[in-house]
């Protein structure tokens, strides 16, 4: 028997209570943590003009303090990016060049996240997970939602659930006992030709130790020159082509 739940305006959602009960202890438990720090390893297949999938993999480091505090690293055999959000501005560094540019924010990070897609076209992955309320962004434009049991990742014990949105199928691993903490993510873009699919293990994750206030400061490197920052031509480059259905409902 499915759970029924729709949010006002929204298609009626079906979840299994199992999946349902999952997804939102691990998101309550995100959401409380008034800092947290993670590592990831991330692909994003891309399909060439003969149709074969190539998968593009990328290191994610993020740092999060509440409401308003993010620092991440994006680092692939192509780039090296960092992205500083300090409750003022969002800075963006494109270190191999050493090009920076900033733009003014919200001082709330839900709010800031909107304006850098909004205005620029950035989605950072992963950076959903720290917006102020995941569950209510993650089945916003869910149809179904199902359990299927534990499975390990990466050693680890961990609740497998499975939902369907519109133009997205996405998977989560969240890990069983009492840290509900997300370990896997796989997102299909099924309206897309040969459906590529963006996947992210998350490899480390940190709750307890604090994060300095000087980790969300930015500062120039040496020789680093200043450039603008346009409307949707953002450097985030292909870290602002993922983006995660889990969070940002106006997405997909």
């Amino acid at each position: 028997m499915l759970a029924t739940w729709a949010a006002p305006g929204q298609p009626q959602t079906n979840i299994a209570p199992e999946a349902d009960r999952v997804l939102s202890a691990a998101c309550q438990y995100l959401a409380q943590a008034p800092y947290f720090s993670l590592n990831a390893e991330v692909w994003r297949e891309h399909v060439t003009a003969s149709g074969q999938k190539l998968q593009f993999s990328r290191r994610v480091s993020m740092e999060v303090k509440r409401p308003n505090r993010l620092h991440m690293e994006i680092a692939s055999p192509h780039s090296q990016r960092g992205f500083w959000y300090d409750g003022k501005s969002l800075t963006i560094l494109d270190r191999e060049p050493g090009l920076f540019s900033m733009a003014a924010m919200p001082n709330v990070l839900d709010a800031a996240l909107d304006k850098a897609h909004d205005q620029f076209g950035i989605d950072l992955p992963l950076a959903d997970l720290a917006v102020s309320d995941p569950y209510k962004n993650a089945t916003a434009k869910v149809l179904k939602g199902a359990y299927y049991g534990l499975s390990p990742v990466l050693g680890i014990n961990c609740h497998h659930l499975a939902f369907t949105q519109e133009n997205v199928d996405w998977q989560i691993w969240i890990e069983d006992g009492p840290h509900p903490l997300i370990r896997k993510l796989v997102i299909t873009h099924k309206n897309e030709q040969a459906m590529p699919e963006f996947t992210a293990l998350i490899t480390d994750w940190d709750l307890t130790d604090r994060i300095a206030e000087s980790d969300f400061a930015f500062e120039a490197p040496r020789g680093a020159s200043k450039i603008e920052m346009l409307p949707d031509q953002a450097m985030g480059g292909e870290s602002s082509q993922v983006h995660l259905p889990l969070t940002n409902p106006k997405n997909k």
